[in-house]
């Protein structure tokens, strides 16, 4: 009796038990310097229920400094999406039909979710289109990496998992 009503207080009551709501990733230096179609240097992503129910997603990426063909007032800043999340949907070259899709409220392309565990998150962009603000539509960059020809790819990134006051956003 004591052990279940210790599990079910630890199941009910333990954030550490909980799936983090927030993940990052900051790439150092020599991981940008060895991947120079990178345009991402930091993203920090996340999760938020949604009023309607299900889950959205409030991205924000910081562009590198070292990415080429991105027009001068891009390099080191801020961008951010807001998406709301759906069980499947994705579409395009490359997408999972079955894997949970987040679509940029502004209807600037998707990520997917790859895999979400505790420690890390991974997703994937399709030409997702990020803005300067977060309540402007104003369009901005896309987060993805660009190939030799200097086109958007379809970009996995991976992202650990934080405590939501350690989140930087």
């Amino acid at each position: 009796m004591i052990r279940a009503a210790l599990l079910a207080t630890l199941a009910t009551s333990s954030p550490a038990l909980a799936a983090p709501d927030c993940y990052q990733r900051f790439y150092s230096q020599a991981h940008m310097a060895a991947n120079p179609g990178q345009s991402v240097q930091g993203l920090v992503l996340s999760f938020h229920p949604l009023d309607e129910g299900g889950r959205g997603i409030q991205l924000w990426a910081e562009l590198s400094p070292e990415a080429e063909g991105l027009a001068p007032g891009d390099i080191g800043e801020r961008y951010f999406s807001d998406m709301r999340c759906e069980p499947g949907g994705g579409f395009g070259a490359g997408a999972d039909p079955e894997a949970e899709t987040c679509f940029d409220t502004c209807d600037q392309g998707f990520v997917q979710i790859v895999q979400e565990s505790d420690s890390r998150l991974l997703i994937r962009s399709f030409s997702l289109g990020l803005h300067r603000t977060p309540a402007a539509c104003d369009g901005g960059t896309v987060l993805a990496d660009r190939d030799e020809s200097g086109n958007w790819v379809t970009t996995t990134f991976r992202l650990d998992g934080t405590a939501e006051a350690d989140c930087e956003g």
